[in-house]
């Protein structure tokens, strides 16, 4: 995803365009699935549109993902009113209870709207899977109940929190105010997100819930804006776990750290983003990577980024990136 800011004071926006993203490990549920979708596409995605990669045809459901439903699926009227405060602090509930939307309730998350219950319910499931692999690759855990919006139309979308960013597939708010609430908007009716059915791209929703929901538990407000986008995007990337079989299909020939405006509009922006930090976890192992990933994007941050990559890293950016660009010439791309 793209890292945008706007909004009200306090407020960070993080969206995710179609980049398609890129991980060290496939989940070996998804693989069969994944490498389907790696088939179809014909070219990297990029920030500036969402037709370049075409829809898969249709496969399995969302629920194919994670087996049986877990979670349940309740009016807001009858929702529990821990849960019914979720949506509430978000200031959203009035205009998303007036479609009649419905709460899906899981073990970590809810997901609040008006597709079919079943597609709710699945998205929730899929939403605590990934609340559980965040815990796992963070080391963190105890988080409160996060909110997933997922909104039919495009409309709806931009009502619920997408406005100004129809180009992405969904959007992390990141709030100071409104006790420093968070949730996701999922983009359902772009390119290859079938609010209806979700069956088109079942593997793209999977990956975009897990990149935003990396965001949704790793970022707090004011700790972001001191951060390059390589760095927040390239580690979504990898909880993202996608592109380790899906790919644009002609990678970059040269390895070079992309800037901020490269990652929001370069179709090898996301890939680059991915490929080093997959680089340097896999370099300095997944403990000591997240070290440096929260040293990086904390509020109270008081050294600079190559401080810091000395410190959790063992080496400057710039050793790092040389070292990464020599691999990539001899090597070629992770995963490749």
């Amino acid at each position: 995803m793209t890292t945008k800011y706007g909004g009200s004071p306090g407020t960070l926006l993080v969206s995710t365009v179609r980049d398609g993203g890129y991980g060290l490990a496939t989940r070996a549920l998804r693989r069969c699935a994944l490498t389907a979708l790696a088939l179809s596409l014909t070219t990297g995605c990029t920030t500036s549109t969402v037709a370049s990669v075409p829809t898969p045809a249709p496969t399995a459901t969302v629920a194919a993902v994670g087996g049986a439903h877990r979670s349940s699926v309740v009016t807001y009227a009858k929702a529990p009113k821990t849960v019914q405060a979720v949506l509430d602090h978000t200031g959203l509930e009035p205009v998303v209870e007036s479609t009649g939307a419905k709460l899906a309730m899981g073990r970590h998350v809810v997901v609040a709207g008006d597709v079919d219950p079943s597609d709710l319910s699945a998205m929730a499931d899929v939403g605590d899977d990934a609340v559980d692999e965040v815990d796992n690759m963070t080391g963190h855990s105890g988080y409160g109940r996060v909110l997933i919006l997922a909104p039919a139309t495009e409309a709806e979308y931009e009502a619920w929190g997408g406005a100004g960013y129809t180009d992405a597939w969904g959007v992390t708010r990141v709030l100071a105010w409104r006790g420093a609430q968070t949730w996701i908007t999922l983009n359902l009716a772009a390119g290859g997100l079938d609010a209806g059915t979700l069956k088109a791209d079942q593997p793209l929703l999977v990956h975009v819930i897990d990149h935003e929901m990396f965001h949704a538990l790793t970022l707090k407000p004011g700790g972001q804006g001191q951060a390059p986008l390589w760095l927040t995007e390239g580690f979504a990337e990898v909880a993202g776990q996608m592109q380790a079989t899906v790919w644009p299909r002609t990678p970059p020939r040269r390895a070079t750290l992309p800037t901020d405006t490269q990652v929001h509009k370069d179709t090898y922006g996301y890939f680059l983003a991915w490929q080093f930090v997959a680089f340097v976890e896999g370099r300095v192992g997944p403990a000591r990577a997240m070290r440096f990933y929260f040293a990086a994007v904390s509020p109270q941050r008081d050294s600079t980024l190559n401080a810091l990559s000395r410190r959790y890293l063992g080496a400057s950016l710039a050793r790092l990136t040389s070292n990464w660009q020599h691999a990539y010439r001899k090597h070629g791309p992770i995963g490749m």
